[in-house]
C-alpha cells in the first residue's frame, strides 16, 4: 500500500496509480500542498477519477511524459470518466515542444516517428508528445471541469473516441516551450465521433478546438457539437482539417472573444496531391468574434476571421448569427481561397461594423461558391461580396 503525499515534494505517482488499478470510482481527496506525479497515470476501462475544482497536480521536473491517458487502447477501453483538477505539465522542467525541437537522441518527434516507420493509424505513436492528456480509443468517455496549465503541446489529444462529453475546460496558457506555438486546447484527430464539446474558457496558443481528420491520426470524424468557446486574445477558435477522410455533421456555436489568426477554419493544411479535403453539413451559429493582435512568435493577422481554404469541398456550409465589431485589422469577415469550393452556402443575420478605417469585405470569394444565399446582412456600408478583377462584385 503506498502512501499518498499530497505535499508537493514526494512522488504521488505510486499510490494514485494503485488506486486507478482497483477500477471502480477515485476521488482524491484536497492535498496539502498538490500532488505531484512522476509517470502517466493511466485509467483502465469502468473508471472514474475525481478531484476537487482547483485540487492541483503537478508533473515532476524531468518527467517527460503525458500527465494521464487510457490504459488500453490497443484494446478499446470502455467508460472512462476524469473530473477536476488544475493539471500543471511543469513544462519548462519537461523536453521543449518535441514537434520543432530536438529531443535528447538529436531527432524531433515527426524524425523519430518517420525513422519507426509510424504510419499514422487508429494508435498514437508511443514516443514523447508533449501533450497533457491523451486519450485514445474509448467508446464512453467523459472529461470535465479540468483546468490544463502550460503544456508542452496540446492540452487534450483525442482519436478513436466514439460517445463523449468534454466540458467546462479552462486553459491556463501564458507561456510557451519554449515558444507560443502548437498550443491547441482539445484536440480531436480522426476516428471521433458523437460527441459534444462545450464550455470552453482561456487563450489557447494554436487551435482551443481542433477537429482533424488527417493530421495526428487518419481517420472519418462526424457527429460533433462544439457550444461555448470564450478566448479573448487567442490564436483560434475552431479548426477543420480534411486532406482525404470526411468531415460531417459538425455544429459550432456560440464562439465570443478575439482571434489572432482566424476565428474558425475549414481547410486542408498541407498538400497531397490530387487529394480534396471533404466536409459535409457544417453550421456556424451565434458567432460573436473580431481580430486581434497577435504574439511575437505567431504574428497572424492574414486570414479572414471565417476561412476556407484552398483543395477543400463543402457542402452545405450554414453560417446563421454572426457579428464582428472589428476595430483591429480589415481582413474580409468569410473569405474563400482560391481552389476552395463550397457547393452550397448560406448566410442569415449577419452584422459587422468596421471601425479600421479600411475597406472590409463581408464575403472575399475566389469564385468557390457553387449556390450562394445571403439573408439579412448588415455590412455597415462596406462590399457584401468581393470577387477577383473582372468578376461581379456586390
Amino acid at each position: 500500500m503506498f502512501t499518498l503525499y499530497g505535499d508537493g515534494i514526494h512522488d504521488d505517482y505510486p499510490a494514485i496509480q494503485e488506486l486507478l488499478d482497483r477500477c471502480g470510482t477515485v476521488t482524491l481527496p484536497s492535498p496539502e500542498v498538490c500532488y505531484t506525479i512522476s509517470r502517466t497515470l493511466k485509467l483502465h476501462s469502468d473508471t472514474e477519477l475525481r478531484l476537487g475544482r482547483f485540487t492541483r497536480v503537478r508533473l515532476a521536473d524531468g518527467s517527460n511524459c503525458c500527465m494521464l491517458e487510457n490504459a488500453e487502447p490497443e484494446d478499446w477501453n470502455r467508460r472512462i470518466a476524469v473530473s477536476g483538477g488544475v493539471w500543471d505539465m511543469n513544462h519548462r522542467k519537461q523536453w521543449a515542444n518535441p514537434y520543432h525541437f530536438p529531443m535528447p537522441n538529436g531527432l524531433t518527434a515527426r524524425q523519430e516517428q518517420a525513422r519507426d516507420g509510424y504510419t499514422r493509424e487508429r494508435l498514437y505513436y508511443p514516443g514523447y508528445c508533449g501533450h497533457a492528456f491523451r486519450f485514445n480509443s474509448i467508446r464512453e468517455l467523459t472529461f470535465s471541469d479540468v483546468t490544463i496549465e502550460n503544456p508542452v503541446v496540446y492540452g487534450a489529444q483525442f482519436a478513436y473516441i466514439e460517445d463523449f462529453l468534454v466540458e467546462n475546460i479552462t486553459f491556463d496558457y501564458t507561456e510557451g516551450s519554449p515558444k507560443l506555438w502548437n498550443l491547441d486546447g482539445v484536440h480531436f484527430e480522426g476516428g471521433c465521433k458523437n460527441g459534444i464539446v462545450r464550455n470552453l474558457h482561456g487563450a489557447c496558443h494554436d487551435d482551443t478546438v481542433a477537429i482533424t481528420s488527417d493530421d495526428g491520426i487518419y481517420g472519418d470524424i462526424e457527429n460533433i457539437v462544439v457550444d461555448g468557446i470564450f478566448g479573448e486574445n487567442s490564436h483560434s477558435a475552431v479548426r477543420l482539417l480534411s486532406v482525404q477522410h470526411p468531415i460531417k455533421n459538425i455544429r459550432i456555436s456560440n464562439v465570443f472573444g478575439s482571434y489572432y489568426t482566424y476565428a474558425v477554419i475549414m481547410s486542408k493544411y498541407y498538400d497531397v496531391p490530387g487529394a480534396v479535403g471533404r466536409m459535409d453539413n457544417i453550421r456556424l451559429e451565434n458567432i460573436n468574434a473580431r481580430l486581434c493582435k497577435g504574439t511575437v512568435d505567431v504574428p497572424g493577422n492574414h486570414r479572414p476571421l471565417i476561412a476556407i481554404g484552398s483543395d477543400v469541398e463543402i457542402t452545405n456550409l450554414v453560417i446563421n448569427g454572426l457579428y464582428r465589431d472589428e476595430t483591429y485589422n480589415p481582413l474580409p469577415t468569410i473569405g474563400i481561397e482560391e481552389g476552395g469550393r463550397v457547393r452550397d452556402l448560406t448566410v442569415t443575420h449577419a452584422e459587422q461594423h468596421n471601425g479600421t478605417g479600411c475597406p472590409m469585405p463581408f464575403l472575399r470569394d475566389a469564385q468557390g461558391v457553387d449556390s450562394l444565399t445571403l439573408t439579412h446582412i448588415r455590412t455597415g456600408g462596406d462590399v457584401l461580396v468581393e470577387r477577383p478583377a473582372g468578376k461581379e462584385t456586390l
